[in-house]
């Protein structure tokens, strides 16, 4: 019984070695200081864990290996599920130092989850979910004038975040800003492509 356990065992721990990490990195700009950036993104198996991480505010080097300048504003990242529930937010979880200003204030999430369809937003500080359709509902504004930070460092419109786990699949990105738009309800939008407002790139990374 013992050998058949560990027999077990080591099947699943070679399994799991070989599973593939899927990572895709994005870069923009936003429009202003109320806008948000959207992914949606499916988990193809139960307990996978998922990583977001921006480099925008602190810079470094993004998980297609780009490096990323120091300068970009205080960002937020927030995850949801495909009912439009909140399941995690963070604000500055990243340990990356801006040696520009002192401060770490990038946004970090690493969470497990399970089978299913999810949106993850990028804001900057302080615009907080706070209801409704995650589009359209209610985000709190972000308090503050052009990218200015909260100890009055100017910052840039420029964002880059890495969304990367095992078991990821159809991982899309669509760009919004707050000028008023006609967008679908959460269940819908991860049936759209890519769809851009202003300047966006991604790639897809494996290991």
């Amino acid at each position: 019984m013992k050998k058949f356990i560990s027999a077990a065992a080591a099947l699943m721990m070679s399994l799991t070695a070989n599973a593939t990490l899927i990572t895709e990195s994005f870069t923009g700009n936003f429009d202003n200081d109320e806008s948000r950036f959207y992914i949606s993104f499916d988990v193809a198996t139960d307990n996978s864990l998922v990583e977001l991480t921006s480099w925008g505010y602190a810079g470094g080097v993004n998980a297609e290996g780009t490096t990323i300048a120091d300068g970009g504003f205080d960002s937020q990242l927030f995850i949801f599920d495909s009912l439009g529930n909140l399941l995690e937010s963070d604000d500055d979880g990243s340990n990356v130092v801006s040696a520009t200003s002192g401060n770490s204030w990038d946004a970090f999430i690493s969470r497990t989850l399970n089978t299913g369809s999810y949106f993850a937003v990028l804001t900057q500080f302080d615009s907080d979910y706070i209801s409704g359709d995650l589009v359209t509902g209610e985000w709190s504004l972000s308090d503050t004038t052009n990218f200015v930070d909260a100890d009055d460092n100017d910052r840039t419109s420029f964002y880059a975040f890495d969304i990367s786990g095992e078991n990821l699949t159809n991982v899309g990105g669509i760009g919004h800003d707050t000028t008023p738009v006609t967008v679908p309800e959460p269940g819908t939008i991860a049936l759209l492509s890519l769809t851009l407002l202003g300047l966006v790139t991604r790639k897809k990374l494996t290991k």
